[in-house]
């Protein structure tokens, strides 16, 4: 009677191991479930967002009004190191050196570049002293869209008044604190466009200024002129001849 006692518990323990692990496995089944719930909303929503860095242009008639926007809240990205963006480009600069092989283009000091694909050619100036590229800019407004800082702005040659007005749609990349030339500190918007000088396409980053008096309405940087070549200041229009070196 004591054997049979002892020997009937066993199969009692096997059932109770075999239910536990059948929990067990239905358990995780239902978390495994409850995990891909919750992954797939995320996926639409990085989706969605990547859909929104496209810029916009529409050409504005001249003597009319693009009708007033009410002014949004400004939203200031973060400030970017100036020691982090001097040893990125020094980095760049370096990569550039070490490829002997790479051909560079001979460029002059001024040149006709298109921005955009409405716009018509402006005057630009190459200039190595400057680091981001400018652009004219009239009627700069800030608004949000999706969550994120947009600008708006006309662009139009401010010396000629035939120029025609690009109405100009983009998000913000981030907002630049540049030193004029009287001393003081001045915030600028800075947004990515596509670009076109003698037949090469480029897209980079400019500051939105009113460049009214100088001379010329879009300045190209170097962060731009390392991918495009070498600058003759003694020479203009040279890049639809395609002299490379």
């Amino acid at each position: 009677m004591k054997w049979f006692q002892q020997t009937a518990g066993i199969p009692l323990i096997f059932l109770i191991l075999a239910g536990g692990s059948l929990c067990g496995a239905e358990s995780e089944k239902a978390l495994d479930e409850i995990v891909e719930a919750k992954v797939a909303p995320k996926e639409e929503v990085k989706s969605s967002s990547e859909s929104v860095t496209k810029t916009e242009e529409v050409p504005l008639e001249s003597g009319k009004d693009s009708g007033s926007v009410p002014k949004e809240e400004p939203i200031e990205s973060a400030p970017v190191d100036e020691k982090t963006a001097e040893a990125a480009e020094e980095a760049e600069d370096k990569k550039h050196e070490e490829d002997p092989m790479e051909a560079r283009q001979i460029l002059g000091w001024k040149e006709w570049v298109k921005v955009g694909t409405k716009a018509e050619q402006m005057r630009a100036k190459l200039d190595s002293g400057a680091r981001t590229s400018s652009l004219h800019a009239e009627d700069v407004e800030e608004f949000e869209r999706d969550g994120r800082s947009w600008v708006r702005f006309s662009m139009r040659d401010p010396e000629e008044e035939d120029s025609k007005a690009i109405l100009i749609k983009a998000p913000v990349q981030r907002i630049a604190k540049v030193k004029n030339t009287d001393g003081t500190m001045e915030r600028r918007f800075v947004v990515e466009l596509g670009f076109e000088m003698g037949g090469r396409h480029l897209r980079e980053e400019f500051t939105l200024n009113d460049r009214t008096g100088m001379t010329c309405p879009i300045l190209i940087g170097r962060n731009a002129l390392r991918h495009l070549g070498y600058v003759d200041c003694s020479r203009v229009d040279l890049a639809p001849k395609k002299i490379f070196k």
